[in-house]
């Protein structure tokens, strides 16, 4: 489930015995979107040339560190050194993506509230809103590392699916648009 107040208190009283987990896709979504809004606060504050660096190599900061190339790494290091809260929060997402790679189920908890403890010392704004959150479900976030289970093929099909309506909206037979959703969500099934 995603970490919507509705979910919990829909599922609480339904499924009392039910173990709840905060699908990671969601939980690392609140972490980027702080970020961003990090990134456009400081972007507005900082010479010109500084902001139109950080407006051009926004999605660089949603890549995982790992992931990155050396060019990518360079541009990511000058970056980081334009704002230390900028610095602070791209570090404290690797070690929310760290805390997921590397966890199990019996340190899981303890290091999350771990985690959120150093971030709350940052006094990030941006951060502390989402720790609010984050706290209020640390269970059913820390719960992913009981069953790993997520929701990333039912969240991938149904953004398919969305992209399909918005490319197909005036199409009219059922039947065509019903065999497109299924070749679209298939289509890693489908041979040459």
């Amino acid at each position: 489930m995603d970490l919507g107040r509705s979910y919990h208190n829909f599922v609480q009283p339904v499924y009392p015995n039910a173990i709840r987990i905060a699908n990671h896709f969601h939980v690392n979504r609140y972490i980027t979107d702080a970020l961003q809004s990090i990134c456009k606060r400081i972007a507005r504050d900082v010479p010109n040339y500084q902001g139109k660096l950080l407006k051009q190599h926004k999605k660089l900061l949603n890549k995982r560190h790992y992931s990155l190339n050396k060019t990518e790494l360079s541009t990511l290091d000058t970056i980081l050194k334009i704002s230390i809260e900028l610095k602070h929060a791209y570090w404290f997402k690797e070690q929310l993506i760290h805390w997921y790679d590397y966890a199990y189920k019996n340190n899981a908890l303890y290091l999350l509230e771990k985690w959120i403890n150093e971030d709350e010392n940052l006094k990030i704004d941006e951060m502390d809103e989402v720790l609010k959150t984050f706290k209020n479900c640390k269970i059913e976030i820390a719960n992913y590392h009981k069953c790993l289970f997520t929701n990333a093929t039912v969240e991938g099909r149904n953004n398919k699916i969305k992209a399909l309506q918005r490319r197909f909206y005036f199409l009219r037979n059922r039947t065509i648009y019903e065999q497109r959703i299924y070749l679209e969500c298939n289509s890693e099934l489908l041979t040459d």
